[in-house]
């Protein structure tokens, strides 16, 4: 029988709407990287986590069985992974900027393909394994705690390298925050998950914090 458009027998409506909503938002924050990386070649994306994004969505997206939440999620994990492959390109081609081992620098781009094939190799097994949840939660949330914070240390590290962006910054976090409500809405008995993905939200709220108190120091010395 061929997949629904989205699956209301095993989640409510109020959860598909936040994961829904949560899943899309990610693709408005996947075109607002790409812009930026046209508009200004860099990547301000932490790159070893980017490789680990990457990787997640090739076996979520491609490798069957698909999660049970319907063609409209399927497909958004699959737009991601399109996306991606332009952002992905831009962290081999731009992204050794970001990194400080001086040794590494020249073996950047094949040792950033090999994490992110490293990384393909873990999901797929995870997955197949049986160690995650139908729509990939477990593994994602491993993936994200990890995105926010490499992000954060980016920004405390490396002020150059950051999207220069509110809308990104507030954006990542409402799409991650609206898919951690379904978490503990869809999980209530998943605590190991809830509280991953409960960090990584308040994680990136710090990142919100500390990217505006950047900002307002950078306009108040250009003040004076």
């Amino acid at each position: 029988m061929d997949s629904p458009l989205i699956n209301l027998h095993s989640y409510t409506p109020l959860e598909m709407a936040l994961f829904l909503t949560g899943c899309y938002i990610w693709v408005v924050v996947y075109i607002l990287y790409i812009r930026h990386i046209m508009k200004h070649r860099m990547i301000g994306m932490p790159v070893f986590a980017a490789a680990s994004n990457i990787a997640w969505e090739l076996v979520y997206g491609f490798v069957p069985p698909s999660n049970d939440m319907g063609l409209a999620i399927v497909w958004g994990y699959r737009i991601w992974f399109f996306l991606d492959l332009y952002i992905f390109a831009g962290v081999v081609r731009l992204g050794a900027a970001q990194v400080s081992i001086e040794a590494l620098r020249p073996k950047y781009k094949p040792v950033i393909v090999l994490v992110a094939v490293a990384w393909a190799i873990v999901y797929y097994f995870f997955k197949t394994e049986g160690f995650d949840t139908e729509i990939g939660a477990i593994s994602a949330y491993i993936a994200q705690s990890l995105i926010s914070i490499l992000y954060l240390l980016l920004l405390l590290r490396h002020r150059r390298f950051v999207w220069d962006s509110y809308a990104i910054a507030w954006l990542k976090m409402l799409g991650s925050g609206l898919i951690t409500v379904f978490m503990f809405i869809h999980y209530p008995a998943n605590h190991y998950l809830q509280s991953v993905a409960a960090i990584t939200l308040i994680i990136d709220c710090i990142y919100i914090a500390v990217f505006h108190n950047r900002r307002q120091s950078e306009v108040n010395v250009v003040a004076r």
